[in-house]
């Protein structure tokens, strides 16, 4: 058998979804068994217009816009949509390819469909989510009476130096050790955590904001009684999609809402705010602590910044937090940058690019 022939074999028996486009007569000149049984199509007489009916509203003008890149010559692959069909929805994900020959102007592309992925993939970044917030709040809880502790330590010692008993003294300097080597091995954790996160290479995928977001958030919400903090997480839109490496910038999100807590005290309260514009998707997490003095402002953001404090319960950092952060947002193409005054709170803004 000739090559041609045997790629058609392989085609025919595939489970994965190939077609060709004719671009200039806007028709498809072959679609697989397996493509025609995704579409529930009898037939390949159709025209462009019936699928992309079927593509979600909310997909289309992102479907539309890599099928333009691709007929421009870029280079474009796992284009992600929702399927919408009669009894169900199912996710796609394609690889187009260009052909220009003898006139031709062919899409030839490859699809599959990868529905139960994005299930197992939510369920494992709805974990990941959870246990990022866990690992947070625990640092945070640990953070704060331990370091009270070595506060008092330090208040113990300069009371009991009119005993002149060396006991004493050894007893507080122990409980200074102990609590010094916590508070480190804390913040060790977490910062090995966060630079691990930001040391793989990005994986981009269309996600929807709004759900993830507001789940970070949630995990926060439902332990508020104990930081008698209030928060809430609102959008413009019901649903706001952008490309991002989910991990990295969950990790993101995590992290601005860690530090909020740091430097909001009980009763106060943290918002996130998503919104959306034609190229932009800009989100909000404010919140009305202590504020950012104004001579760290030109630093905050710099690996081993003089900005770095304690947090209000005695919490630590290394000041590489939001240096990583801005790193990760500019590997997205997008920008981060804050408003903030004394004893009236913080606002950091990310604005990320659409497709």
């Amino acid at each position: 058998m000739e090559i041609s022939n045997l790629l058609v074999y392989l085609s025919e028996r595939s489970p994965r979804l190939f077609f060709i486009f004719d671009l200039n007569e806007d028709r498809f000149i072959y679609m697989n068994p397996s493509c025609m049984t995704f579409f529930g199509l009898a037939s390949i007489d159709i025209r462009s217009r019936l699928l992309l009916h079927m593509v979600h509203p909310e997909d289309r003008r992102y479907v539309l816009f890599k099928l333009r890149e691709c007929i421009d010559g870029n280079t474009v692959s796992d284009v992600e949509c929702r399927i919408q069909r009669s009894d169900n929805e199912r996710w796609l994900s394609t690889t187009p390819y260009l052909l220009n020959e003898n006139g031709q102007h062919l899409l030839i592309g490859i699809a599959e469909d990868v529905t139960n992925y994005k299930e197992i993939a939510e369920v494992l970044n709805n974990h990941n989510s959870k246990k990022n917030a866990i690992l947070n709040i625990l640092a945070h809880d640990l953070a704060g009476p331990i370091g009270a502790i070595g506060n008092i330590s330090d208040l113990l010692a300069k009371g009991a130096r009119r005993f002149e008993d060396p006991s004493i003294d050894r007893y507080i300097a122990l409980i200074d050790r102990i609590t010094k080597k916590s508070l480190k091995l804390i913040r060790d954790f977490l910062n090995q955590e966060f630079l691990e996160t930001a040391d793989v290479q990005l994986v981009k995928k269309r996600v929807e904001l709004v759900s993830k977001i507001s789940l970070a958030g949630q995990e926060y919400f439902d332990m508020q009684d104990g930081l008698q903090i209030t928060f809430s997480c609102r959008s413009s839109k019901e649903r706001i999609f952008a490309e991002i490496d989910e991990d990295k910038f969950m990790q993101v999100i995590n992290n601005l809402i860690s530090n909020s807590l740091k430097f909001t005290p009980k009763n106060g309260s943290i918002d996130v705010y998503l919104t959306e514009s034609k190229k932009q998707v800009l989100i909000t997490v404010a919140d009305n602590g202590i504020g950012i003095p104004k001579k760290y402002h030109t630093t905050l953001f710099e690996k081993f910044t003089n900005a770095r404090r304690s947090g209000l319960n005695g919490e630590q950092s290394t000041g590489l937090g939001m240096s990583i952060i801005k790193t990760i947002i500019e590997w997205h193409k997008g920008k981060i940058w804050f408003d903030s005054e004394e004893n009236k709170g913080t606002k950091f803004y990310i604005e990320l690019p659409k497709v």
